[in-house]
């Protein structure tokens, strides 16, 4: 054995009986569930967005475990948190979301949606899934991993806005605070258990017509129909779903393989939901036009959400889209919902990167099955991470019923996630 082994064999020996007790005491005490109880009965949906209050709580969840952190407002009520322990290399951020979909969904929740309530094994409430149960991992994991004399320097980071897009959240802190960018991002969204490492692209896509309005009985004679405009073009942008991606054969290899773990999640609501990876899809969401039955529209307003694979660019596809509705209609007006600062294309991290094999090594030793990859069609922070070049991977439990009424995750999905939370934070600070 060489010296550079003989020094590192009593810190990897002492930290493997560390990492041995700290797991032990996520099933021998009730905090995890308690801090996932007291997260859910703060309400902190998007919108409005404001998540005061729940930064507030973990700033004093965090004091209480001596550990001190800053929050930052970026725009009222839109606060992020922030705290880093230990220094040097590697770095490690862990990151979650505190804000989290309406509660108020148009039907009524048969467990209130800011109780917490635990009934059969599931704790229920809204946020439960996105993303409080990974919050609440990632916080726990993070307090206890403290206690530990790890290598490096790991930081949390609890930012908001990420259901309306970051921008002020996650995009804000790493343009403004570039010692979070750190070497690799563990974050805690619900993934299933799958070790996910990367997503589509959303573009979300405004189509705007003009008219000229006239008394509705004299349609057809007088005035112009914005409404009917859009009723010739909009069939034009439904024919780019399905549009495939662009792929290499490294793309090609990673899009295969989180396939897998997409159709584990995913399976039960079609046998080919696992496709929806390497096609775009196209949702003609909302349709806002005229004012009165009798009076003929002079405009109309239809948003289009835009999903990405691979390969394809939200410049290319918003061109493409522009392209085809111009040969019938060149005064229909495109552009885009959101800032553009926060479109971005599809994003991954590397099946090979350091952060991704010790996660699923970590799944491995704490689950005893072998791990499986996946994408989201959806999107999260860890984009921002992965545009700056930084590997970011998700895992976090399954969730039931996320978006709607009686939203929830078991609590032994919990606890796995943070079992495994911590032992990946300890293998990736004990393997630079």
């Amino acid at each position: 054995m060489d010296g550079k082994n003989q020094s590192l064999t009593p810190y990897t020996n002492t930290m493997a009986s560390k990492k041995q007790a700290l797991l032990s005491q996520v099933n021998k005490d009730d905090e995890l569930t308690r801090l996932l109880q007291d997260l859910l009965k703060i309400p902190s949906d998007n919108p409005p967005g404001d998540t005061t209050a729940l930064a507030t709580y973990i700033k004093t969840y965090l004091a209480k475990h001596d550990i001190e952190s800053e929050i930052i407002t970026t725009k009222p009520g839109i606060a992020n948190i922030v705290a880093s322990i230990g220094e040097g290399e590697p770095h490690l951020v862990l990151n979650g979301h505190l804000d989290t979909f309406p509660s108020e969904v148009g039907e009524p929740w048969s467990i209130p949606p800011y109780s917490g309530e635990i009934r059969d094994g599931k704790i229920y409430g809204r946020g439960a899934g996105d993303m409080k149960g990974g919050l609440a991992a990632l916080l726990y994991s993070f307090t206890k991993v403290a206690e530990t004399d790890f290598k490096g320097k790991l930081t949390f980071t609890g930012t908001s806005d990420e259901e309306t897009g970051g921008e002020w959240g996650a995009l804000w802190l790493l343009e403004h605070r570039p010692e979070l960018h750190g070497d690799a991002v563990l974050n805690g969204e619900p993934s299933g258990l799958t070790v996910r490492i990367g997503e589509k692209s959303r573009v979300s896509i405004i189509l705007e017509s003009d008219g000229k309005a006239a008394h509705g009985s004299f349609a057809g004679y007088v005035g112009e129909n914005a409404i009917m405009k859009m009723v010739k073009i909009l069939p034009l942008v439904a024919e780019f779903q399905g549009t495939p991606a662009r792929l290499n054969e490294e793309t090609l290899r990673h899009t295969e393989e989180v396939m897998k773990g997409y159709r584990q999640q995913y399976g039960h609501e079609s046998e080919t939901m696992a496709n929806v990876l390497k096609e775009v899809t196209v949702n003609i969401g909302t349709i806002n036009g005229g004012s009165s039955d009798n009076i003929v529209p002079a405009y109309c307003r239809v948003q289009v959400d835009t999903r990405l694979p691979i390969g394809i660019t939200p410049a290319e596809i918003t061109e493409m889209i522009k392209e085809k509705i111009h040969t019938v209609d060149p005064s229909i007006r495109v552009s885009w919902a959101r800032p553009t600062q926060i479109v971005t294309e599809a994003t991954y991290s590397s099946i090979d990167a350091p952060i991704t094999k010790t996660l699923a090594e970590s799944h491995r030793e704490i689950t005893g099955t072998e791990p499986l990859y996946s994408f989201t069609s959806g999107g999260t922070d860890c984009r921002f991470w992965r545009k700056q070049g930084v590997p970011a991977v998700s895992y976090g439990p399954r969730v039931y019923a996320m978006g709607g009424v009686d939203e929830a995750i078991t609590i032994d999905d919990l606890e796995t996630t943070a079992k495994v939370h911590i032992a990946t934070i300890l293998g990736f600070l004990g393997n630079p």
